[in-house]
Order: C-alpha cells, then structure tokens, then sequence
C-alpha cells in the first residue's frame, strides 16, 4: 500500500513541476520581488483563474494529501535498523558494558530476611600502596 501512495505521490510531484513551469511569467521573474513594480503589480485585480493555474491548485492538493498518507502509512511500517543496535564481534578481554556489575544501595526500612547461606561480600577494589621515600 505504502508503494502505491510513493508511485501516485512522484506522478503528482511530476506533473505538479510540469505545471509550475509552464506558468506564464507576469514580467516579476527572476528577483522581480525587489523592484519597485512589484509593489504596482501586488495592488492590481487579481485575474481569473484559467485551467492551468485551476490544475495546478488541484495537484497541489493531491500533493499534500499524498504527502499525508505516506506519513501515516510510514508510521506503522517502523524506522530501520541501525547498525548501531547490533553488537559486533569483541576480539578484546575487556568486558561488555552489560557485564559490569554495578554496586546499588539499598536503603531500606525492613530488615533483610536471614537465609541459610551466607550472602557474598561486594567486591572492593584493591588500590596498591606506594611506599614513601
């Protein structure tokens, strides 16, 4: 469904350039905006509308209707995979960051119940003395 929406939004994208380009250049083309007479040409009566300029609005609207319907279409499909999400090969004795135990401090109110064995000690570690001169 997605690639029908994508063929029928290039064939509106297509024609809609098409028709752009076919438009007839009122003497304000090419950074006419920054002259004086385009202020003249802003105050005259807006013309009727003909069939290109008519055709033009219309794909103008099925271009953001398509547009519409690849987003929400797009959305369920999923983003891709990254490559960053896939753990590659370590060729190292370092361990992975999900090995590393981490010490968490619990604070709480009830005491710990006994067990028959005895908990493990956290590992601490060792820091080498250096003796002094």
């Amino acid at each position: 469904m997605l690639q029908v929406f994508v063929v029928i939004h290039i064939l509106i994208t297509v024609g809609l350039i098409a028709l752009i380009l076919l438009h007839k250049s009122e003497g304000n083309a090419a950074g006419g905006g920054f002259s004086v007479s385009a202020t003249a040409a802003m105050m005259q009566p807006r013309s009727r509308p003909n069939p290109l300029s008519r055709a033009t609005g219309i794909l103008g609207i099925g271009f953001f209707v398509t547009s519409l319907g690849i987003a929400l279409l797009a959305k369920n499909v999923g983003p891709p995979p990254s490559l960053l999400d896939t753990p590659g090969v370590s060729s190292g004795s370092a361990p992975r960051v999900d090995e590393i135990a981490t010490p968490t401090a619990e604070k709480s109110a009830a005491p710990a119940p006994e067990t028959s064995t005895p908990a493990a000690a956290p590992a601490v570690p060792v820091v080498p003395t250096v003796p002094k001169n």
